[in-house]
């Protein structure tokens, strides 16, 4: 049983599903390619979207309704994506998975680490929540050093991968990366990222072949039911020692500082 912790499956919210028929072709894909339960986790992009939480209780119900007029015997749980501003904040009812106050969806810009980003992670960790960083397979800056994952690891920060980036969907640099970071026992969970049913599809059946075929049915199980019910259910997942990356920046660096001093404390 797949359990899908990255989905935009909200109609008419954010970026994800356009409309209501949308939301149901992708709740038959998801289904057809095992997912059991999903994670609804749209976009908040600045604090401010918070104030839009009575809409996403509402379209939440509405996905649920969608699932049970379609005959799918699936699971739906609410959180969010969380941007990463200097000023984020992560209490809220929709912050964390079915409000459990521990594990939370985060991302921060694809291009780039922010300054601020490491030690807000950090700040996190240290006051009881688990931060999932969503993609780090798509980011920039790790795909250059790809130490920054490692460092993240490290912190207690957990790193969720998109099945599609196994299959090059976004590109041959993230595709690479992606399977780096699975050699390198770097990734806690896979999901879908899903926003539609063809540019980014929700399907996962592919994916969960594909692992278990190159890094063992286990390694797929572990990533895609296991550690996902764990981060729902706010338990504890056991993390694989991660396998060190070579160290690649060899100049200052203030994020790299900043990392290592974090690590220290």
């Amino acid at each position: 049983m797949i359990i899908d912790i990255h989905s935009h499956i909200l109609p008419a919210y954010d970026d994800g599903a356009i409309d209501e028929e949308i939301t149901r072709k992708m709740l038959h894909q998801a289904f057809e390619g095992g997912t059991r339960e999903m994670v609804s986790t749209s976009h908040v992009l600045s604090n401010a979207d918070y104030d839009r939480q009575p809409e996403i209780f509402e379209k939440f119900e509405i996905v649920k309704k969608i699932a049970s007029n379609e005959g799918l015997d699936m699971k739906f749980h609410l959180a969010s994506e969380i941007y990463m501003h200097p000023d984020t904040v992560v209490d809220q009812k929709v912050s964390t998975f079915d409000n459990n106050k521990k594990y939370m969806l985060v991302e921060f810009s694809l291009r780039t680490i922010p300054e601020f980003a490491p030690e807000i992670l950090f700040n996190w960790v240290m006051v009881g929540y688990r931060p999932i960083l969503a993609h780090p397979e798509r980011n920039l800056k790790i795909y250059g050093a790809p130490v920054y994952a490692y460092k993240f690891a490290q912190m207690g920060v957990l790193l969720q991968l998109n099945g599609g980036s196994l299959f090059g969907i976004y590109g041959d640099r993230a595709k690479s990366l992606a399977h780096e970071l699975m050699d390198h026992e770097m990734i806690h969970f896979i999901a879908s990222d899903g926003h539609d049913v063809d540019s980014r599809p929700i399907y996962l059946g592919d994916v969960y072949e594909y692992v278990s075929e190159h890094w063992g049915e286990a390694r797929a199980v572990k990533l895609m039911e296991i550690n996902p019910k764990k981060a729902i259910q706010a338990e504890e997942i056991e993390i694989q020692e991660p396998i060190p990356f070579e160290e690649k920046l060899k100049r200052p660096n203030k994020i790299r500082d900043l990392l290592q001093k974090i690590r220290m404390k």
